[in-house]
């Protein structure tokens, strides 16, 4: 199963209309859409990312808000993570001795609580952290 970052969350729009990343598409349509998840910090930055198309451009942000309502909120329902105890406490141990960048080791510590690999263009940001990745972006066609 796994957990997908914001990154790879962004790209599952260009696999519906059809310009994604060649990888990433042939990995998306080998798994089942009920072993992918999110967590609410990648809600979060999709949320902000809607917020701030919306300030820009009034037509691309509705766009963006009914894929993000259709495609994340519903299709994803029972299957956005929350942040628990044992979450924060994965999340400490991630910055120590080196610190992490804070969304990053939020996602990093779910994908750990929940035994997930985390799927995600940027692998070198979560290297030293003690997670599985997957980068679908170099998958094999």
């Amino acid at each position: 199963m796994y957990l997908l970052d914001t990154n790879a969350i962004s790209e599952t729009r260009k696999v519906y209309r059809g310009v994604a990343n060649t990888g990433f598409d042939e990995w998306y349509a080998s798994v089942l859409q009920k072993d992918l998840y999110i967590n609410v910090v990648v809600s979060m930055e999709l949320q902000r990312g809607v917020l701030a198309m919306e300030r820009k451009d009034i037509r691309q942000g509705a766009s963006l808000r009914d894929w993000y309502q259709k495609a994340v909120l519903d299709l994803y329902q029972g299957r956005i993570l929350p942040i628990t105890e044992r979450t924060a406490e994965l999340c400490a141990t991630f910055h120590v001795p080196n610190k992490s960048p804070e969304n990053d080791a939020w996602i990093a510590a779910t994908a750990k609580e929940h035994g997930l690999i985390l799927v995600t263009r940027n692998v070198a940001d979560f290297a030293h952290l003690p997670i599985k990745t997957l980068n679908p972006f170099s998958y094999p066609s």
